[in-house]
């Protein structure tokens, strides 16, 4: 404290002004002792920003365990649903659909519009193929005119020459 009073009475007895900030406040306490609460302060600080970090890192680790177990529970009900699925299927007997019924006439309906878009994307598919044939000749054609002319201009050029 001694020192501290010493540097007080030099800077205050000096003709320079001093910003306040460097002169040290003598009644309200030393200033080793705020120092060394600031940094007390400090410690606690991070501290408790750092048990905070742990607490909400292990709060996260619990939240993903159990949305992982969650997760795996319902795939294996999932699967278990399949394999129930499958068995019911299996089980099932073969029952010829009745023609005369609506259900039937729907169902008859339904294969013959299938059969339909199956024949119209298959026609598709084979107008297509020969559109593209079409092109791919026209494109050679092209070419074997262009590679004709070329030797041409070539020939009338080295008889030129």
């Amino acid at each position: 404290m001694n020192d501290v009073s010493q540097k007080a009475e030099i800077l205050l007895s000096s003709s320079k002004p001093v910003p306040k900030s460097y002169v040290p406040k003598l009644g309200k306490g030393d200033v080793k002792d705020k120092f060394e609460a600031m940094q007390k302060a400090r410690e606690e600080r991070n501290q408790r920003r750092s048990r905070d970090e742990k607490q909400r890192r292990k709060e996260q680790y619990i939240r993903e365990r159990e949305w992982n177990r969650r997760k795996q529970e319902i795939k294996e009900m999932l699967a278990s649903d399949d394999e129930e699925e499958i068995s019911a299927k299996i089980e099932k007997a073969y029952v010829p659909k009745l023609t005369g019924t609506v259900k039937g006439k729907f169902d008859e309906m339904e294969k013959h519009r299938q059969e339909e878009q199956r024949k119209r994307t298959e026609e598709e598919r084979k107008r297509r193929l020969e559109q593209d044939l079409l092109e791919k000749r026209k494109i050679q054609r092209e070419l074997a005119k262009r590679a004709d002319s070329r030797k041409g201009a070539k020939l009338h050029r080295e008889t030129l020459s």
